[in-house]
């Protein structure tokens, strides 16, 4: 229990170990403590939690929160009691004597949050039980469950409207990451708040990187790739169907990563094992299916993939949301096709048989619109949650990055598809299109005598995949549209303006993989051997973690470790300053944690307490190089500079031709190396020279056709890299 007097900011230091509120707490606190209704939108990462936790023990009261996953009221129960708050949960996992447990607790005034499922407040003795006990506020989480037009609609919540006839007295609050201006009346509508205050924080998380990438006929490949820049890190891999995941799975144990499957198919204790199994390790993947909900409260996820298309924008926020909570960068890759959007559509037309599913068509539109789109990813996002990005460029996604060139000439190509398209009489799908487009001798297409339209063939030097891709963004800017069940694209008016000329598209070069050159990262003074030292208090976490029988980062989150690097505290005092170290943290971990930094700065010669010359971690775009390299970088560049080829600094280091490729852009940009001797040949750098000269250093496409498709992309990348450091001025 709490000292009395306390107020929230102290209460916030003394067992959550932070300084300052996050955007939106305080005012949502109050709320609490005032006991007015509310609901409170923030992104996940937002703070949430603390806005329902603080007040509980502010008003050292009992909280009745309600939770629908068993796994996150597991976690937020581990992790607060952690921090020294009287906290419990009662779920269908648990026995009868834990259950009993719990009761006498409450019945002793002993606990200040109890976790609840919608279920069990759905049966009339718990009910009843609850009624005899003096709950100060009533906590809704994922309250977007309980509406009809979110997402993640769960009947269970529907009955959580009865709470205020039970409790006439107590106030309400909602809560939830995901839920956009209608979700947000119907959340307030079916939980009879009383005039509630509406809280609606930015959707915005900047520290994600976003990219999207079309699905090729090497998909588990494209998927390694964007594993390969993350080393030792913690992601999930959400995947369409069950045999999608345990193929996937199956597929990344035989190259020895650390996988888990996880979907509605297995047994739950198998389930339930391998989702503690990934919660409890530092690094590692699960791989899901994304129509079966998975309670994590990781923090320290550092990617999010998705191999498919999700079905609705605000699944994509939620899912890709659960990356990066503890604030430092992260990065999600979508992976899509037009099978999936048709296979979407084709569920929602079996499922819909008198128009009913509206809702669900607008989000799945929209989620197509964002994969499909060439505006900044994070300003579509939010401005689906009706906000708006105040930044022009958002600097962490892959169209802010440029990493999908705009095409050379928009016009004559949307021009040559709108024209081909109504050539074709308005009849046929995006394959179908793209195909006579491609100049494929299809024989349906020779049976259409479509081989003798005078647009066969017109996108012939294009691949298929980027052929479909301009249909798909044509359709996005509404220049094209697609249309019933077989989804025939069609031409719309702003279509028949653009082939007289009168309007003009964006149209963007599509890419189907991502270099390690691409990676995430975060800009910190850390040098390596502080690195050294981040990765021996995640083992002294991880040792400590295991005795306790707690996730990680429940101990401590990966921030609070960076920040234990930079400042190495070696006394209880300086420790008490770290980010998240609270009062009973202070108490069970100080010294165990000083004790090892000291060490570390003993044999390596550091100093130690440095909080005067420490700097906050800061988000640096991706793409952009962190002001000090990598230990494996450190490695690479030493071959480099020993002359070293790619192929000879990847078998030294043991590492994938396309991570070695990733760390000599590095080099080149950290070093702003001029000179690409060493990798190409004399001949070809003429070459590439002057096709450079000629078309510019980007893209790297019409280089490689201009040279006849004879010189590798790998020289013409190196060679543009110099160019770019040097520009006029590489040797001759």
């Amino acid at each position: 229990m709490t000292e009395p007097g306390q107020n929230p900011a102290a209460i916030l230091k003394q067992y959550w170990g932070h300084e300052n509120f996050l955007p939106l707490q305080k005012e949502a606190i109050a709320c609490v403590l005032q006991k007015e209704d509310s609901l409170l939108v923030l992104p996940t990462g937002g703070g949430k939690s603390a806005c329902y936790q603080v007040p509980a023990l502010t008003l050292d009261t009992l909280a009745l929160v309600v939770s629908p996953l068993i796994a996150l009221m597991k976690d937020q129960v581990d992790s607060l009691r952690l921090n020294g708050v009287a906290a419990a949960c009662i779920n269908s996992s648990m026995s009868l004597a834990e259950k009993r447990q719990v009761t006498e607790q409450l019945k002793a005034k002993e606990l200040n949050l109890l976790y609840i499922s919608p279920e069990k407040l759905g049966q009339q003795r718990s009910l009843d039980f609850l009624k005899t006990l003096n709950i100060g506020f009533i906590a809704v989480d994922e309250a977007h469950c309980i509406s009809q037009w979110g997402h993640d609609f769960r009947p269970d919540y529907r009955q959580l409207g009865n709470l205020r006839k039970l409790f006439p007295q107590t106030s309400l609050h909602a809560y939830t990451a995901t839920a956009t201006a209608a979700v947000q009346q119907d959340i307030v509508a079916q939980l009879n708040l009383n005039q509630p205050r509406l809280l609606i924080g930015s959707f915005d998380r900047p520290n994600l990187t976003y990219r999207v990438l079309r699905k090729s006929a090497r998909h588990f490949a494209q998927i390694v790739e964007v594993l390969e820049r993350h080393h030792d890190a913690a992601g999930i891999i959400y995947c369409q169907s069950r045999r999608e995941v345990e193929e996937t799975a199956a597929r990344l144990t035989a190259l020895h990563r650390a996988v888990w499957p996880y979907h509605a198919g297995m047994a739950d204790h198998e389930r339930k094992a391998n989702q503690e199994a990934f919660i409890n390790h530092d690094a590692g993947i699960i791989v899901a299916t994304i129509a079966f909900g998975m309670g994590i409260d990781k923090s320290n996820i550092r990617f999010v993939i998705h191999s498919g298309l999700p079905k609705a924008l605000e699944n994509y926020q939620q899912e890709s949301g659960r990356a990066g909570r503890d604030g430092l960068p992260a990065e999600c890759v979508l992976f899509h096709n037009s099978s999936d959007l048709q296979r979407w559509q084709r569920n929602l037309n079996d499922a819909d048989h008198d128009g009913g599913h509206e809702g669900a068509r607008r989000s799945l539109q929209a989620m197509s619109n964002y994969a499909q789109g060439i505006a900044c990813r994070h300003r579509t996002l939010v401005n689906y949650f009706d906000q708006e990005l105040e930044k022009d460029s958002c600097g962490h996604c892959d169209i802010c990055l440029a990493e999908l060139p705009k095409s050379a000439d928009p016009l004559t190509t949307a021009q040559k598809i709108v024209s081909s398209i109504l050539r074709q009489g308005e009849n046929f799908g995006l394959l179908y299109s793209a195909q006579v487009l491609k100049g494929a001798r299809d024989r349906r297409i020779i049976s259409n005598q479509h081989d003798q339209l005078s647009t066969w063939g017109l996108l012939k030097e294009e691949s298929n995949e980027q052929i479909k891709a301009w249909i798909d963004q044509l359709v996005s800017q509404g220049f094209l549209e697609r249309e019933g069940e077989y989804q025939i694209i069609r031409v719309t008016p702003s279509g028949r303006e653009l082939l007289r000329g009168e309007k003009k598209p964006c149209l963007l070069t599509i890419k189907t993989s991502a270099t390690a050159a691409d990676a995430v990262t975060a800009e910190t003074i850390l040098t390596p051997l502080e690195i050294n030292l981040f990765d021996e208090l995640r083992e002294l976490r991880r040792e400590l973690a295991r005795d306790r029988a707690v996730p990680p980062y429940v101990i401590f989150s990966d921030a609070s470790l960076y920040d234990m690097a930079q400042v190495r505290p070696t006394n209880l005092e300086m420790f008490r300053q770290v980010k998240g170290v609270g009062a009973m943290k202070l108490v069970d971990f100080g010294e165990v944690f000083t004790a090892r930094i000291s060490s570390f700065c003993r044999q390596h010669e550091l100093d130690g307490n440095c909080r005067n010359n420490s700097a906050k971690i800061r988000i640096s775009p991706a793409g952009r190089e962190p002001k000090n390299a990598s230990e494996s970088e450190i490695k690479a560049f030493a071959c480099f500079a020993e002359g070293l080829s790619i192929a000879e600094t990847a078998q030294q280091l043991e590492r994938a031709l396309s991570t070695t490729r990733g760390y000599l852009s590095s080099y080149i940009r950290s070093h702003e190396i001029c000179d690409p001797t060493p990798w190409v040949s004399p001949e070809n750098q003429e070459k590439i020279k002057a096709a450079i000269a000629e078309l510019g250093p980007a893209p790297l496409k019409p280089i490689f056709i201009r040279l006849a498709e004879k010189i590798a992309y790998d020289e013409i990348r190196i060679v543009c890299e110099c160019w770019e450091n040097g520009k006029n001025s590489l040797p001759q």
